[in-house]
């Protein structure tokens, strides 16, 4: 009898571990990938060049690893449930909730969430964006699109796209009619007291003068907040000038930036500044030379 039990025990310790080994969750696997980042490429869809009559493209940028052993499905979008797995149901009616979930299976998950998390972080990149001369960073993942609007200037419109890690760099050309501001003047500073500072003026080259919000007959637009525009100017001289506001305030500062064809090779700007004091009349800081 007693050799009975010993056996019976002998061979439970021997199965034990193998129980335990059996019942153990698995590590999740890593995969280990290193990008050879000199076989990246840039790709913009729709491509960029020549005339376009649209004065605003939607653009799609994605960078590229022709390698990738797992590419991400292009466009995929996160669920925004999350990871619920129950039922749901459209209507009438309560939802069905999932199985609840052992311990176990939670930690197994969270271990699953955090491999794919390493193995995907070399995805994570930067990428500089220059359109006309604005700079704009963006955070991307390899293999995955990234949208941008591009807004085109009257005339000449340059797009230029760098990712620094791989040293790639692509840059798109292209010409648009009159579809979006070509001269620009705004003031960029007064004094803190908004009430009464005055206001920006421009005398156009044919005599019409563009303030209080008012548009004129070529086009010009004087806006309350973003100063004056204009899309196609005339050449000729345009006159920059300053109402002094009301009389009792303190004098102050202002200053005004004119912008001609901005982000282009023939940029010119101009940058003015005076001395203000309330009550004193409309003063010219300058004048704007546009040429035809």
């Amino acid at each position: 009898m007693i050799r009975f039990l010993v056996l019976i025990l002998s061979a439970v310790f021997l199965v034990s571990p193998l129980l335990a080994q059996k019942t153990a969750p698995a590590k999740p696997k890593v995969q280990s990938y290193m990008p050879d980042v000199s076989q990246w490429r840039i790709e913009v869809t729709p491509d960029l060049g020549g005339w376009l009559m649209e004065g605003k493209q939607e653009l799609r940028i994605k960078v590229v690893d022709p390698k990738d052993p797992d590419p991400p499905k292009d466009d995929a979008r996160r669920n925004d449930y999350g990871d619920y797995e129950g039922e749901y149901y459209e209507g009438d009616g309560d939802y069905e909730e999932g199985p609840a979930k052992t311990a176990e299976q939670l930690k197994r998950e969270r271990l699953e969430r955090e491999a794919k998390e390493r193995s995907n972080a070399w995805r994570k990149r930067q990428l500089f964006i220059w359109l006309n001369g604005v700079y704009s960073p963006m955070s991307i993942e390899v293999g995955n699109s990234t949208y941008f609007s591009a807004t085109s200037q009257n005339g000449e419109n340059r797009l230029e796209i760098f990712e620094p890690t791989s040293g790639k760099r692509i840059v798109r050309s292209w010409w648009t009619f009159a579809t979006s501001t070509r001269l620009r003047i705004v003031r960029t500073r007064t004094s803190d007291d908004e009430w009464g500072s005055g206001n920006l003026e421009i005398l156009e080259p044919n005599g019409d003068l563009a303030g209080n919000g008012r548009r004129t007959a070529s086009g010009g637009t004087m806006d309350w907040g973003n100063g004056y525009t204009h899309p196609t100017p005339a050449a000729g001289t345009y006159t920059v000038r300053w109402t002094g506001g009301y009389k009792g305030g303190k004098p102050f500062n202002v200053v005004i930036e004119a912008i001609l064809d901005g982000g282009t090779d023939q940029e010119r700007r101009w940058r003015f500044e005076r001395l203000i004091l309330p009550g004193a009349g409309p003063a010219t800081l300058g004048t704007v030379d546009v040429e035809s």
